[in-house]
């Protein structure tokens, strides 16, 4: 008998938690991919409570490591030959200037690197699936800046055009796998669900900063539910949201920067060599 099988990265939180506790209803098996495994324990708990069917499996990952991305990769390939949908929803903001394990801008690192690393890895697998589904977590914060160079270690640091251009790195991700597999059945959504205010970190910085990194970003904040809604939306759904750009559940345009082709094809050309791959 077919098992049908769903991944999904930051689930022990946010939307990502609300939205794999409707979705577990769902699926067969679920693939937990977690940064923090204690809270993953919790959260394979609360799901068996939702369905006691249901087969849930931990995997430790932490995005912004690409060897801790290779490795969970490597693991789920020994588990299963196939996923049904891959759900890339981790995400974070910094309002400092950090860098990941690799050198990169954290916010680049994890909301985009590492995402792009792990769809390129378990793609195999999401193609070998009868849903072949992909839902990439973008944000309407890509608004916010234009891509430049240099893509992934910049010279100076803003948080919100940090966080934007990471999240317009996501936008261009699901476009470039609409492009390259939508003919051979791959059902691409990028989603902006909103953001829920209480998962973005403040970090030890002066009130001023915190208070307008917070102001900029409030038009974005949705309930826990709302955003899980859009995500549930995209995954069941693919007739209608397959290859386009959800906005809170709305099918909207992108800006002319979010749908720049050029610059798309020179910031997917920079994260394949800097990840040493020859194609998504």
């Amino acid at each position: 008998m077919y098992e049908s099988i769903l991944a999904i990265t930051g689930p022990t939180s946010g939307i990502g938690q609300a939205a794999v506790k409707v979705l577990v209803k769902q699926y067969d098996r679920v693939l937990l991919l977690c940064r923090n495994l204690t809270k993953g324990e919790a959260l394979k708990k609360a799901l068996f409570e939702i369905n006691p069917q249901a087969r849930v499996d931990l995997i430790e990952c932490d995005l912004s490591d690409l060897s801790s991305v290779k490795t969970a990769a490597a693991t789920i390939h020994k588990q299963v030959n196939h996923i049904d949908c891959l759900i890339n929803n981790a995400g974070m903001v910094s309002t400092t200037k950090r860098e990941s394990s690799d050198g990169y801008e954290l916010m680049m690192a994890t909301n985009y690197l590492g995402p792009f690393l792990l769809t390129h890895e378990l793609l195999p697998l999401v193609m070998n699936s009868e849903s072949n589904q992909v839902i990439v977590v973008s944000s309407g914060a890509y608004k916010f800046a234009p891509m430049k160079r240099p893509f992934f270690s910049p010279k100076s640091f803003n948080p919100i055009t940090g966080y934007g251009k990471s999240k317009l790195g996501t936008l261009y991700l699901a476009q470039e796998l609409h492009e390259m597999y939508s003919q051979k059945g791959l059902k691409v959504t990028a989603v902006h669900p909103g953001m829920v205010k209480t998962n973005i970190g403040r970090d030890n910085v002066s009130e001023w900063l915190g208070n307008l990194v917070f102001r900029m970003l409030d038009p974005f904040f949705v309930t826990v539910e709302e955003g899980a809604q859009s995500v549930v939306s995209a995954v069941r759904h693919p007739e209608i949201y397959a290859g386009i750009y959800s906005d809170e559940g709305t099918v909207a345009a992108v800006t002319k920067h979010g749908s720049d082709f050029q610059m798309r094809r020179l910031f997917i050309d920079a994260t394949l060599k800097e990840l040493n791959l020859i194609a998504l």
